[in-house]
């Protein structure tokens, strides 16, 4: 009998899309078997195979997950009902979510919500944009001088991204981020999936919420349907769900990422707009490297209710 054997870029292809479908489905709780089956797994070892992938068990990941989410719901709206807001995101009960909650953020949901709410203005902030990374020594040489933003804003009904991309856990900076996209990059290019394609970065998690390191940033780039995944380098497939999105047109200087996503976000009050419980990404639409004052070009997609 031959006995197959996984490679260690399969595991991460298979936890991927695991931590994908929890993030997905964390309103109602999926079940280890549930999410094994999504993961092709067999339900006896895949919590330990989740744990040396990810470093938490699955439970502490969504449990994880389902606060966060909820923290970023407390940041982003001046009027929270907490007992709709602890059913929104599984918990049975506004007394175990805020048990929960004082046990994680080391403050009831309340306290938590008064000391943010009127402070934060942006979601992802702290991110280093993604197309700060194509050419960064090109960056280095720039002067971090005063704001050179600008934006123009609207809402769209953008469509479904099939994507391959490369997964990295660790805070937004330009060393994950970097090795990130040079990875996909690398992969798409002498492939041609650059020629047409669209290159994008996908920021899962708030860095005002979430620890550094358990961050999640996607490299991608789109790429035709039936597109197999390539296990050996890597790079898996994954689908960007379309929808209504505010659509932050930015060219800007690489000297104010923070900026962006501030006046992104802001837009996105302004005109009343509540976002939706998915991953905000950033489409690129230039390498700065070519464009006759370094300026990066990019678009932050952030999906709406």
């Amino acid at each position: 009998m031959v006995i197959k054997k996984s490679t260690v870029s399969e595991y991460r292809k298979r936890v991927c899309a695991a931590m994908n479908y929890i993030d997905a489905n964390i309103d109602r709780n999926p079940t280890l078997e549930e999410i094994a089956r999504e993961a092709t797994f067999s339900p006896f070892h895949f919590h330990r195979i989740f744990k040396a992938v990810v470093g938490e068990t699955v439970s502490e990941f969504t449990r994880r997950l389902r606060l966060e989410k909820a923290a970023c719901r407390l940041c982003s709206k001046a009027d929270v009902d907490i007992t709709k807001l602890a059913l929104d995101y599984g918990f049975s009960s506004s007394q175990n979510f805020a048990k929960a909650f004082r046990k994680h953020f080391d403050m009831s949901p309340s306290e938590y919500h008064n000391s943010k709410i009127g402070n934060k203005d942006s979601n992802n902030e702290n991110a280093l944009s993604l197309s700060a990374c194509y050419n960064t020594s090109v960056f280095d040489d720039l002067l971090i001088s005063e704001r050179t933003n600008t934006m123009n804003a609207e809402v769209m009904t953008l469509p479904d991204y099939n994507v391959a991309y490369v997964r990295k856990l660790g805070a937004y900076t330009k060393e994950v981020c970097g090795q990130a996209i040079e990875e996909i990059i690398d992969w798409a290019g002498p492939r041609g999936y650059l020629i047409n394609g669209q290159v994008m970065g996908i920021y899962w998690d708030d860095p005002d919420v979430t620890p550094p390191e358990r961050c999640r940033t996607d490299a991608c780039v789109t790429i035709p349907d039936g597109t197999p995944s390539d296990d050996k380098a890597g790079i898996n497939i994954q689908t960007i769900t379309g929808g209504e999105y505010a659509v932050c047109h930015i060219e800007m200087l690489p000297n104010d990422f923070q900026g962006a996503w501030k006046d992104a976000f802001k837009w996105l009050v302004t005109n009343g707009y509540e976002c939706a419980d998915r991953p905000c990404f950033e489409m690129y639409h230039n390498d700065p490297k070519t464009h006759p004052e370094g300026k990066c070009i990019f678009d932050i997609c952030i999906p709406l209710k």
